[in-house]
């Protein structure tokens, strides 16, 4: 059985590790350490008012220019990167197109099924799913180590879905991203670090995002910048329906968990 394995998840967690080598350094470091990884009231309000904006919307488009390490079989590392559009409509439409160095993924999830379409092999799969963006997210996690793009941004609450695993977090300051003034925050959780750069002025959005996977050799970091944004999108039923061309061959996705002998 031929089968389609992508990955797009985005992770929201992080940590911070301090090692002392003496017992009085210790001591003073399980202090800092705690100060360290203490969640910021002021942050959390606000990456919560980011989630408001996007819970709030019922339907929104965006754009991102993603970059991601990947690391070659002789450990040089490697930057590759892409940009991506997505129009999301509440609870249960995602549109997104993924246009990379290396490939171009497309993604429709309409309530009842999914689709992806990889243009440059010409073969797409298609999968029957929950009837929500959430459910479905969880289903495609649990069965085929897949997931929708950002998955956490187009949630029905991303300050719950991010904040499951957070240990801390604080406000690094102000800084601009594509002309926009951010606040930029930074979060911990045990496997990632990551940052995030909140527009200061209504509606609140995120404009940057940054992770790094500090339990991966190498530390590799996948960075996507936001823009475009528009929460009041005309979005019809045709946005959501997959266009293929005649000559587009369906395969099969498989299921992982089958795979590997596990009771599902």
């Amino acid at each position: 059985m031929v089968g389609i394995r992508y990955l797009f998840i985005i992770v929201f967690l992080i940590a911070i590790t301090v090692i002392s080598l003496h017992a009085q350094e210790q001591a003073d470091t399980k202090s800092q350490n705690t100060a360290n990884t203490a969640l910021d009231p002021e942050a959390a309000e606000i990456l919560k008012e980011m989630s408001d904006t996007l819970s709030s919307a019922k339907e929104f488009t965006f754009d991102a220019d993603i970059t991601n390490d990947r690391t070659l079989d002789s450990g040089q590392p490697i930057q590759i990167g892409g940009t991506m559009i997505a129009a999301v409509k509440r609870p249960n439409n995602v549109y997104a197109k993924y246009s990379g160095d290396f490939n171009t993924h497309e993604v429709w999830y309409s309530g009842e099924k999914l689709t992806l379409f990889v243009p440059d092999k010409g073969y797409y799969g298609v999968l029957k799913t929950p009837d929500n963006i959430d459910a479905t997210m969880d289903f495609l996690m649990d069965n085929y180590d897949f997931s929708l793009p950002l998955a956490d941004i187009v949630s029905a609450d991303p300050y719950t879905s991010v904040m499951e695993t957070t240990e801390g977090g604080l406000i690094v300051g102000n800084s601009m991203v594509g002309g926009k003034e951010c606040t930029h925050l930074a979060f911990t959780a045990e496997y990632v670090d990551w940052q995030i750069w909140i527009s200061n002025d209504d509606p609140a959005l995120p404009y940057k995002l940054v992770i790094h996977y500090k339990k991966i050799e190498g530390i590799p970091q996948y960075q996507a910048t936001f823009s475009n944004w528009n929460l009041k999108p005309v979005l019809t039923k045709s946005t959501f329906e997959p266009k293929l061309p005649d000559s587009a061959l369906k395969i099969d996705f498989i299921d992982f968990k089958k795979d590997k002998g596990e009771e599902k």
